[in-house]
């Protein structure tokens, strides 16, 4: 099918300037007339607004040279309790805030998961900022709550058919606070299905990288998530059906690639997730009917693999790990001890084949383990695995006490 192109330049192009608003007016023209994409020109496009992304468009940079850095963080306290289902806040600086500004209500000194609300004002009038959703959650008065700038570069609700090409995020984390990945992150999806991400790079965010939740059908080809302060990757909460394909999670402070609450269905492979402050791929809360295969998770801070510990029925079960590396993982003084894989709750109908979990030039004394299984982990199969410089092949506890 043949659609229009729209191309978006700091210097020249159907649309010209280098920030938010010139590529979400090109994006929200090309919706209204069914869809087609939009090619940025090489640059850095300064971003003071989210990019809302529309159903059949694509968005499509200059390989290696279209960065979209997010702009410094603004926050104003709160005047009035901004109550459940409500389409508005009241706010002590509303000079700060512009309509058609993406703003999160929220406490200023940590993130509330999905009960933070990402709005976008519709309208001003005196100190009310009026949004184009309800609040998900009361934040009231006493806990001091702040309307900010804090939002995803790129975000989807409730899209389809969307692909995402070329892009260099950069996060600007000392200009911003920290983002729970729920409601951001430096792509984030919510509700979407059918989409793509393709040869992007989320840098520098204070955040997640990539986080989609209660998604369906999202492919994340060659994109790498690094030197963030949240999670790599982060398919979250409902997702299903997604492919993780030649992806690199590098540098992260928490894990490298993280399946939050009913991930399934899904594959990550032929990917990288090394040096992360915690474990290279953590996995839990009824994430099942997964694949992980062909990948490296390697000298991350605790885990290669970690399974969280999740009682009978809600474990990771019935997943998969099949030809990995998974080498040199844990560091001293972490007291998480030193395991490729560690595997805890009821974890049960893992299977794990040929793989090689590796310890080499390794800290000395650190007694490091090739997978644990603690004491309710049961009918895990393994087979034509390869164990190197461990102490021991598989252990019950995660610490070799004797």
């Amino acid at each position: 099918m043949n659609r229009k192109t729209l191309r978006v330049g700091p210097v020249s192009g159907d649309l010209t300037g280098n920030t938010n608003f010139v590529i979400q007016a090109a994006i929200d023209y090309l919706s209204y007339i069914g869809g087609g994409t939009v090619k940025l020109d090489e640059g850095v496009y300064n971003i003071d607004s989210a990019i809302h992304m529309r159903s059949n468009v694509t968005l499509e940079g200059t390989p290696g040279k279209t960065v979209l850095r997010k702009g410094r963080e603004i926050q104003s306290p709160l005047l009035a309790d901004a109550d459940l289902h409500e389409r508005k806040v009241v706010v002590k600086d509303p000079d700060l805030f512009e309509p058609g500004q993406t703003i999160i209500i929220k406490f200023p000194d940590r993130p509330n998961g999905f009960n933070d609300t990402v709005a976008v004002i519709t309208a001003k009038d005196g100190n009310i900022l009026y949004l184009d959703r309800e609040m998900y959650y009361t934040k009231l008065l006493k806990d001091n709550p702040v309307a900010a700038t804090n939002f995803p570069v790129i975000s989807a609700y409730d899209c389809s058919n969307v692909t995402i090409r070329d892009i260099i995020i950069d996060g600007n984390k000392e200009e911003n606070s920290y983002a729970d990945g729920c409601r951001n992150g430096g792509i984030y999806f919510f509700g979407c299905s059918d989409m793509t991400i393709e040869n992007c790079t989320v840098r520098n965010y204070n955040g997640d990288g990539i986080s989609y939740q209660n998604c369906r059908n999202i492919m994340v080809i060659n994109c790498e998530c690094s030197d963030n302060e949240g999670l790599g990757f982060h398919p979250g909460s409902g997702t299903s059906f997604t492919v993780l394909s030649g992806c690199k999670a590098l540098r992260n402070k928490k894990d490298g690639f993280f399946f939050c609450w009913r991930v399934t269905d899904s594959i990550v492979e032929n990917c990288i997730a090394a040096e992360n402050h915690m474990s290279g791929l953590s996995i839990g809360h009824k994430d099942t009917h997964n694949i992980i295969r062909n990948s490296e998770f390697s000298n991350n801070v605790y885990y290669g693999l970690f399974f969280r510990n999740e009682p009978d029925p809600m474990g990771a079960n019935f997943n998969v790990v099949e030809n990995c590396i998974i080498k040199n993982n844990g560091r001293p003084g972490t007291a998480y001890g030193f395991a490729g894989i560690r595997m805890r709750g009821s974890t049960n109908n893992v299977r794990l084949i040929n793989n090689k979990i590796i310890y080499e030039n390794f800290y000395e004394d650190a007694k490091p383990i090739g997978v644990v299984m603690e004491s309710e982990v049961h009918d895990i199969y393994m087979a034509g695995n390869e164990f190197k410089g461990c102490a021991r092949e598989t252990h019950d506890k995660w610490i070799i006490e004797d």
